[in-house]
């Protein structure tokens, strides 16, 4: 009877054990796991940062080259103006004197 009570006592003991060596594992399953995803989302995250700062630099360069060629055309029509009104400018201030004095 004692050996079998000692048995018993022996087998509850590994299963305490097995138990308890499982609950180890899953805890390092658990771990591992967190360690993985925090390793994933700073790779994300990382690569993320890359790609806004390509992108910032794609889109300041294409914003300049829209900004110079505005200034150009800007540029262009000013001169025009200026032209215009260098060869024209006495005739239209004529006119509108005129028709200001007429009403």
């Amino acid at each position: 009877m004692e050996d079998m009570i000692a048995r018993i006592v022996e087998m509850d003991k590994k299963a305490r054990d097995m138990t308890e060596q499982a609950q180890r594992s899953k805890l390092d399953y658990e771990n591992q796991v967190i360690a993985k995803r925090e390793s994933i989302k700073n790779d994300f995250l990382e690569r993320a940062k890359k790609r806004i700062a390509i992108n910032q630099e794609a889109a300041q360069k294409k914003a300049d080259a829209t900004l110079q060629q505005a200034e150009r055309r800007n540029s262009a029509i000013i001169q025009k103006m200026e032209s215009d009104y260098a060869l024209h400018g006495d005739t239209w201030v004529d006119t509108i004197v005129e028709r200001v004095l007429m009403e």
